[in-house]
């Protein structure tokens, strides 16, 4: 009972060996923060995928784009202009105007009119910049209250992925966004208030919307994400421009707009034209294109308020790291972040994936499905259909608000399904030793018997080999008397033909030796006189000459030598007239060149070669590079001769 028990441990040890030790490498490098961009590319391909939501009725963008700016006739716009645009938007009584343009200082003419407009109109909102180079909001909402933060959180690869509830200002008043605040006063009007729900975790309910902050102890995306202060949760975004109901800032100053298209409704004023730079990396940016698709900050912020709405009056989900899902894990003492990280949530999904890679392999490499390749093809089916699987959950789960790890536990998958293969290989190395050996001994007892069998028939021959011995020696001493007379003759006939073998090598051998010799001498007699010529001559020659000119050294490197000299003057009288036409001078001279060296074919690329003035100098190089590579091949082809005849 023990030995069976000892062989079935035996059996899933590589399993109790390689799932656990994958998953520590892994989290450790979560841990670390290897696997961040990865995660984060993981969540912009689900945003891609999402099916596309219909537009926030409740919002209206009133755009500022390159044609704006031209009507108005300069940037940033007048305060006048801005009070007429104000003007006309307070006139359709919406809910709340966020006004995304900054205002610090006046822009003459009609600052006093803007002044009047701001103090009339009590729903408008200004921004200003509360983190790193602070911009002052417009005076006059600043001291109504009637400011909020215009700042975005930037992720490490540069993408806004979360938004800023509130945050603090350096005279440490609060603040809220831009899109929180706009969301706040139109859920006001809906008797919808804020309720603090748990004051340690700072857990708020809003309607149906139930607001966790961003810690940083969850893990997985936000493990170094809470840098930029302030509470923050996780966006998520509705849309991008073209999903917006918006109007342009000149339609609205024409008066090109229904009356009642604002009215009730939260709206943004704000640029979108990227020629202003208020535009921010999303996850709908393309990872290798960053700059297509960039999302102007009035768009974020509609983004911001929509989430807000959607969650606190129909439940729209809110996205949230799955680790806030089971606490903050606070009866670990401080400083054990390290077992946080493994016993936690991520921890234990990414030493699941790994468990399921090792034992699926398993499983799979016992059942010998596949004939061919085994181990290839049984790891690639468990890591596709277990990555699946992975994919889909984690689709599903971000469709219902949960953020959860892809990579890292994609990665513990596949790792220990690629280790596991490794250890069921050498496993079945094993077993097959084991049956070799005991084989192997089964044959040592074979050989054992044949070598008695062997002693035996020894003994009996014996007694034969006396009497073969003596008919054999009498057949030796024959046989050795018409071996000498054989290799008297053989030697003989040798010599001879070996004779007439010498005089023809040497007479054979003569041919291709000289066209060596001719050809060496060429290239000797080249190099003496045009090395020292060649960086001279190249420096006289312009980039597009010098392309030319290694153009034509191609061109010749290709000739055919086997053309007749019929064939040549027929060449040559086709390719002046083509020259002349081409109104190339000493057309004639220049075609007895160009045939020389093997080029005649496709010359549209090389006419302003042989328009240029240097061009009869550029030929004769030409011609001499041409004759060291005939010379070349004469060499070479010569060289398999001889060896051919040496070696034949």
């Amino acid at each position: 009972m023990w030995h069976e028990l000892k062989q079935k441990i035996g059996k899933w040890r590589g399993i109790l060996t390689v799932a656990p030790s994958v998953a520590v490498f892994v989290i450790a490098g979560n841990a670390l923060g290897i696997f961040q961009l990865v995660e984060w590319a993981t969540i912009d391909q689900f945003f891609s995928w999402r099916p596309v939501e219909v537009p926030d009725p409740r919002i209206v963008v009133v755009t500022v784009d390159e044609p704006d700016i031209q009507y108005i006739g300069q940037w940033p716009m007048s305060d006048r202009t801005m009070a007429q645009l104000l003007t006309k938007i307070r006139a359709q009584q919406p809910r709340a105007i966020g006004l995304d343009i900054y205002r610090d200082l006046p822009v003459e003419p009609g600052h006093r009119e803007l002044i009047e407009v701001f103090q009339s109109t009590p729903n408008l909102i200004g921004i200003e910049k509360v983190s790193g180079e602070t911009v002052d909001g417009p005076p006059t909402l600043v001291d109504r209250e009637q400011v909020a933060a215009a700042d975005m959180v930037n992720d490490a690869d540069g993408k806004v992925r979360r938004n800023l509830i509130v945050m603090q200002t350096k005279e440490n008043k609060t603040r809220e966004s831009l899109g929180t605040k706009l969301a706040l006063m139109y859920l006001e009007g809906e008797n919808v208030d804020l309720e603090l729900v748990d004051r340690e975790r700072q857990i708020y309910q809003l309607g149906e919307a139930t607001f966790h902050r961003l810690r940083g102890k969850e893990g997985g995306y936000i493990a170094t994400g809470t840098d930029a202060g302030g509470y923050q949760i996780l966006l998520n975004y509705r849309g991008q421009l073209q999903d917006f109901l918006t109007i342009s800032m000149t339609d609205v100053l024409e008066d090109r707009i229904p009356p009642d298209l604002m009215g009730d409704r939260l709206v943004f004023i704000g640029a979108t034209t990227p020629s202003l730079k208020d535009i921010f990396q999303t996850p709908y940016n393309n990872a290798l294109f960053v700059e297509l698709n960039q999302m102007p900050g009035i768009i974020v912020h509609a983004n911001v308020a929509s989430q807000i709405l959607s969650a606190a009056l129909e439940g729209r989900p809110l996205l949230r790291p799955w680790g806030s899902l089971f606490g903050d894990w606070g009866f670990l003492p401080e400083g054990w972040d390290i077992v946080r990280l493994v016993v936690g949530p991520n921890g234990l999904w990414i030493g699941f994936w790994s468990l399921v890679g090792a034992t699926g392999g398993w499983l799979l490499l016992q059942t010998r499905v596949f004939n061919k390749n085994v181990f290839l093809v049984g790891t690639l089916v468990v890591i596709f259909a277990s990555s699946g699987i992975l994919i889909a959950i984690g689709y599903l789960a971000f469709l219902n608000g949960w953020v959860i790890p892809i990579f890292s536990p994609f990665l513990a998958l596949s790792g220990a399904a690629i280790w596991i293969a490794n250890y069921h290989h050498r496993w079945q190395l094993q077993i097959a030793n084991r049956r070799l050996s005991a084989a192997n001994e089964k044959l040592e007892q074979a050989n054992q018997q044949l070598a008695r069998a062997n002693i035996q028939l020894e003994d009996y021959s014996q007694t034969l080999e006396v009497r073969v011995k003596e008919r054999t020696q009498e057949l030796q001493n024959t046989l050795d008397r018409l071996k000498a007379t054989q290799d008297e003759l053989v030697q003989s006939e040798k010599m001879a033909a070996l004779g007439q073998l010498v005089a023809g090598v040497a007479h054979e051998i003569n041919t291709p030796l000289g066209a060596i010799n001719s050809s060496v001498r060429n290239l000797s007699n080249f190099w003496k006189d045009y090395l020292e010529k060649l960086p001279e001559f190249f420096r006289n020659l312009s980039d597009d000459r010098q392309s030319d000119f290694l153009s034509l050294i191609q061109k010749s490197s290709q000739q055919d030598a086997n053309l007749s000299t019929r064939e040549q003057r027929k060449i040559k009288r086709e390719l002046t007239e083509k020259l002349k036409v081409a109104q190339v001078p000493n057309a004639t001279a220049i075609a007895n060149t160009l045939v020389s060296i093997g080029v005649h074919n496709d010359l549209e690329k090389l006419l302003p070669l042989l328009k240029d003035v240097n061009s009869q100098t550029i030929l004769k190089t030409a011609y001499q590079f041409a004759n060291v590579q005939t010379s070349t091949k004469t060499i070479v082809t010569a060289a398999e001769r001889a060896g051919k005849i040496v070696f034949a």
